[in-house]
């Protein structure tokens, strides 16, 4: 039972640390890829804290959500999530399913994503984030404007009515 038990807490830190990663190594590549104008990194942080649970204190993993935003002249400053345009809020919500569906090896038994809601989008970022997310599913169907579909390239199977 310790056995199973090491095993179980071993396998969580591991997938925790791989999402991470996961989400970090996404992140940077979207956010290269979309050239948003002042936004220069977001990158989550796994450390440990202590917290207590009943009577008993334990060290347990957080997640700190980092966001470094530069200005016009080349101060970077760190800011905050709430800072975030939607457009930004999207992104960032998009590579954490990216992220989470490649870990948990989803791309495995379920080669199925849809991207819906892309509005807060520009279409040019849109075109760019299906190409990306492409690469990892192998049946991707992405629920879009007649205006954003435009900017996609025209090699993406269409349904235009049902």
């Amino acid at each position: 039972l310790t056995e199973e038990l090491e095993e179980r807490r071993t396998r969580i830190d591991r997938i925790e640390a791989e999402a991470v990663e996961a989400f970090n190594e996404h992140m940077d590549a979207v956010l290269e890829i979309l050239e948003y104008e002042n936004l220069e990194r977001i990158w989550i942080e796994r450390t440990q804290r202590t917290v207590r649970e009943g009577r008993r204190t334990v060290e347990r993993s957080v997640f700190e959500l980092h966001i470094v935003r530069t200005t016009e002249s080349g101060t970077a400053y760190e800011d905050t999530v709430e800072h975030l345009s939607e457009s930004e809020r999207e992104v960032m919500g998009l590579i954490f399913a990216l992220a989470g569906y490649l870990v948990h090896d989803l791309h495995e038994s379920v080669p199925f994503m849809l991207l819906d809601s892309l509005e807060a989008i520009d279409s040019d970022r849109i075109a760019a984030l299906v190409e990306y997310f492409s690469g990892y599913a192998d049946y991707l169907v992405v629920a879009l404007l007649p205006e954003d579909a435009r900017a996609l390239d025209e090699s993406y199977t269409r349904v235009t009515e049902v």
